[in-house]
């Protein structure tokens, strides 16, 4: 009994697993985008001061600064592009488990199911619907015994 309620649990929660692994993988997928986003965009910011520190001109500091904005908005578009990738990937393999369930919840015959449980059993009984606790009486003692007594 304990190993068929096992692997119904187990059925249940296969599901909730499934999403659990989806949104994992999203995530890591997302800060993986991030952190490579975050450290490229460090080093070309120092690449970039060296860059305008190297500069006699200002018109040619100027050029690089365009150049800069311009090459990390590319990166920042190319990284944002990838996230919503990453997250629409996500939002499909969601869907499709949701939908999965709600195929299994529309098939299953709950009526059925719910006809074989005793909810009865889990109520606790009612002072009325108690055994009566037995009760011991003490009996009169035996004539003789009264009658020696005296």
């Amino acid at each position: 009994m304990y190993n068929e309620m096992m692997k119904t649990f187990k059925e249940q929660m296969a599901p909730f697993n499934t999403i659990a692994e989806i949104n994992k993988k999203t995530a890591e997928k997302l800060i993986e985008l991030q952190s490579a986003y975050a450290a490229e965009l460090v080093n070309a910011g120092l690449a970039q001061f060296k860059a305008l520190t190297e500069t006699k001109e200002p018109k040619a500091a100027f050029d690089l600064q365009i150049s800069f904005f311009k090459e990390m908005e590319n990166k920042l578009t190319s990284v944002a592009e990838e996230e919503l990738a990453a997250i629409s990937t996500a939002r499909e393999e969601l869907t499709s488990v949701f939908e999965d369930s709600l195929k299994t919840l529309a098939e299953t015959d709950y009526a059925k199911e719910m006809a074989a449980f005793d909810i009865s059993k889990l109520v606790p009984a009612t002072e009325a619907e108690k055994p009566a606790a037995k009760t011991t009486t003490r009996k009169a003692p035996a004539p003789k015994a009264a009658a020696a007594a005296e």
